[in-house]
């Protein structure tokens, strides 16, 4: 057998596995593409996160506010009375 016949005989026995390893190259990308879609999603639901907190605080700070004033303008009319 001459040194042409082994390595055609040896291409044609590793091309299934190199088929194979294209096609797990192919899923392994598209693996990577997904999982970097998945971390931009999570990156997104964080902000939403963060901007909701910041609002929510805004509003609880507000109401605050309007909760303080309304009890003073009731212990001014007397109808509260005044804490000590």
């Amino acid at each position: 057998m001459s040194d042409n016949e082994t390595i055609t005989i040896l291409k044609t026995l590793l091309k299934p596995i190199q088929d194979k390893l294209e096609s797990l190259e192919i899923k392994l990308e598209s693996l990577e593409i997904k999982a970097t879609n998945i971390e931009l999603k999570v990156d997104t639901l964080k902000l939403d996160q963060k901007t909701s907190e910041r609002a929510i605080r805004k509003d609880i700070h507000y109401l605050n506010d309007e909760v303080d004033t309304l009890i003073e303008v009731l212990e001014q009319k007397g109808i509260l009375p005044k804490a000590k």
